[in-house]
């Protein structure tokens, strides 16, 4: 078996009697990739097409049959990323809604309630006064001062 010649094949640039030959020698051979070429040539005698489910019963096989040898297991990589992909989907989800749940939104408090409307009643008249008291006491604060002002612009004309 040339070596040369099988990595050629492995890096697709054998021609079609180069893979016979490959094929040839491997029939029979306790080389690692012996099986593989084996399914190939049972596959080209058969003349059917390998599917998925062949590649996953080849492997089943040589995992159990050489487990010491280097074969390499081809492995549906897409379905462990698809999973790890949907777990943290899931994770972030439930991050950001823990987190959505732990705001603390400040309710519009009044200052006080009461339960008896009478005791409401007299609190807004005692606020009404307060303001009234409040306002009569500027608008004759202003009034004063509106006075003053004009004895002051008489003085100058």
């Amino acid at each position: 078996m040339d070596p040369n010649l099988l990595e050629k094949y492995w890096n697709a640039e054998t021609s079609l009697p180069e893979e016979k030959q490959i094929l040839g020698d491997m029939t029979g051979s306790d080389h690692p990739d012996a099986g593989y070429f084996a399914m190939i040539a049972e596959a080209r005698k058969q003349k059917s097409n390998l599917t998925i489910e062949d590649i996953k019963a080849n492997n089943i096989r040589m995992d159990k049959s050489a487990h010491a040898s280097t074969t390499h297991l081809i492995l549906p990589l897409y379905r462990w990323i698809a999973s790890a992909a949907a777990i943290l989907v899931f994770v972030l989800s439930g991050i950001g809604l823990w987190k959505y749940s732990q705001q603390v939104t400040e309710p519009v408090q009044m200052a006080e309630t009461f339960d008896d409307p009478y005791k409401a009643y007299a609190e807004v008249r005692e606020a009404l006064a307060f303001v009234s008291s409040r306002l009569n006491k500027s608008q004759s604060e202003a009034m004063l001062n509106i006075q003053k002002a004009g004895k002051y612009a008489e003085m100058f004309k």
